[in-house]
């Protein structure tokens, strides 16, 4: 038997070549198949993590976003957009912030209790291990060439940059007290994100006649000078790429709360009456991560 060539695509695994299965004894091919079911494991664990690795293709978007949509979700979960401005903020920010308690508020972004409703196991390992991909490609993103970053608002008219700018402002609840420091030292890189994540930005740009594109183009120059700030600043474990085996915290099963009065939708008006959009009114005033 020829000599198996080593994979480049499995660079740590045993790829010797098989003996002859005819000249072996029972014994011996009892021990021959414990060692490929090792290899098998191995293998599998191997391309698990590199595809985990691997950013979201049109259509894993789209498999997200429609998850994301569904009924049980849409009122009250974050879209495409706004998750990738909350992701970018916990990767670039001061602290390290866990899937564990950020993942929460993309299902139930207002109180962070409403968890999703999976069809069956696979679903469930399906949407997970999409939200995870997306938030490695963003850490992988900022290690490598944060200026190249190009976020999901440029790619198609569908995403909105007024949602992202939402979502990473949501991100900012992470660490309240160091993203303060922040504010306070150069209050003008956060002024793209206030500007289009909050309606009173928007009110303000309109009565000044600004021009809403030119604060679109300063939204990736700010996030590289944010991320260079806070390079070595981080109080708790440098950001890094999650594996596949992170923790998800809980005990994985959330149980339904029941409400005394009828769900109010994202983009409904408040009901206290302001005018506003109930998730820009009442909804941000009363959410909390902390």
């Amino acid at each position: 038997m020829s000599p198996v060539k080593p994979n480049h695509l499995l660079p740590n695994l045993d790829l010797a070549p098989l003996p002859d299965l005819d000249t072996l004894s029972h014994p011996e091919k009892d021990a021959l198949i414990m060692s490929l079911d090792a290899r098998i494991i191995e293998a599998a664990r191997f391309l698990s993590e590199q595809k985990l690795n691997t950013d979201l293709s049109d259509e894993e978007l789209d498999v997200l976003e429609e998850f994301l949509s569904s009924a049980t979700l849409e009122d009250r979960s974050m879209d495409l957009a706004t998750l990738e401005g909350l992701l970018t903020a916990v990767v670039i920010g001061p602290d390290k912030v866990m899937p564990a308690h950020w993942m929460p508020w993309v299902w139930d972004m207002y109180e962070g209790r409403l968890g999703p409703e999976f069809a069956n196991k696979d679903q469930a390992k399906q949407i997970l291990d999409l939200l995870m991909r997306r938030y490695n490609a963003v850490v992988r993103q900022f290690l490598d060439d944060p200026a190249g970053f190009d976020p999901i608002f440029n790619f198609s008219g569908h995403w909105d940059a007024a949602e992202w700018c939402e979502g990473f402002l949501f991100g900012l609840r992470f660490g309240e007290a160091s993203w303060g420091t922040l504010w306070i030292a150069h209050p003008s890189w956060l002024t793209p994100f206030v500007t289009l994540g909050t309606d009173e930005g928007m009110e303000l740009l309109e009565q000044r006649g600004g021009n809403a594109m030119e604060v679109v183009d300063a939204i990736v120059p700010a996030l590289v000078n944010i991320h260079t700030f806070w390079r070595g600043r981080h109080t708790g474990q440098a950001h890094g790429i999650v594996s596949s085996n992170f923790p998800m915290g809980g005990s994985g099963t959330r149980q339904p709360i029941h409400r005394d009065a009828p769900k109010v939708g994202r983009n409904d008006p408040c009901s206290c009456g302001s005018g506003k959009k109930y998730k820009k009114c009442c909804a941000a005033n009363t959410s909390s991560v902390l």
